[in-house]
């Protein structure tokens, strides 16, 4: 007799009630579970997922000021420096037209000299100097703006040599070689101590005298209103000055 399990109604009824519990159950935990994965992977940024590479910093830029104002300020810089060389060649060397009763001469400063042994003719203008009283150093100056030390010095009116000595003047104080720098200092310094007898002593005076002639000297009854002159006057003063200032300090320094 075959015996076969046969399910009772309730007993059917109740299984299918389950099998669409378990179902709807499952149908949600994967549906649940799908969104959750979805949102995950929707929310993640690109640069989580993305290998990065390390770049280097480039450098920071220089900090220098707009092309426009940048050329402004070394121009200005270098368009100053023909005026900076200017003015100290002003200070250094120094030229002018001179007259001396009807001559004109030019000259122009080399720059001090500190050491007697490097002095161009120092034993001349010593020996001349103390011969006629005149202070060496004033002598000097006048040397100095006269012919620059040049013993071939010519100028367009005719002064020749170191003291700029006009012929009929060098002719009246016996020097026969104007150019010798002996004969030309001598005959210069006598002069120059004939023009500080004439006035006094007054240094301007004979120096005015020694440039623009004794007659314009009279006639204006002291320095003449000629700028030529009184830029000479100036000039040999400032020389003689420097030239004092030097010798006290070689004094001090060889004591």
């Amino acid at each position: 007799m075959n015996s076969e399990k046969i399910d009772s109604p309730d007993t059917s009824y109740f299984r299918d009630i389950v099998v669409l519990l378990v179902t709807i159950v499952t149908s949600s935990l994967l549906l649940t579970a799908d969104g959750a994965f979805n949102r995950s992977t929707a929310t993640i940024p690109i640069a989580d997922i993305t290998p990065v590479l390390a770049l280097p910093t480039p450098p920071a830029p220089l900090d220098l000021p707009p092309e426009p104002l940048f050329k402004t300020l070394v121009g200005e810089r270098f368009s100053a420096l023909p005026t900076i060389v200017a003015t100290v060649m002003e200070a250094n060397i120094d030229s002018a037209p001179l007259q001396d009763e009807g001559r004109s001469t030019r000259s122009s400063e080399s720059g001090a000299v500190s050491s007697t042994a490097s002095i161009p003719f120092h034993g001349i203008i010593i020996q001349a100097a103390g011969r006629y009283e005149v202070d060496p150093h004033l002598i000097r100056a006048i040397i100095l703006a006269e012919s620059n030390y040049n013993p071939n010095a010519l100028s367009k009116k005719g002064a020749r040599g170191l003291m700029q000595l006009m012929p009929s003047t060098a002719k009246a104080l016996g020097v026969q070689n104007i150019f010798d720098p002996e004969e030309n200092i001598d005959g210069g310094v006598r002069y120059f101590r004939s023009l500080l007898d004439r006035f006094d002593g007054d240094v301007q005076l004979a120096l005015a005298a020694y440039n623009a002639g004794s007659r314009h000297v009279r006639n204006y009854d002291g320095i003449p209103p000629f700028k030529a002159t009184q830029h000479y006057i100036k000039k040999v003063l400032r020389f003689h000055k420097k030239f004092k200032t030097e010798n006290v300090v070689e004094s001090r320094r060889l004591a």
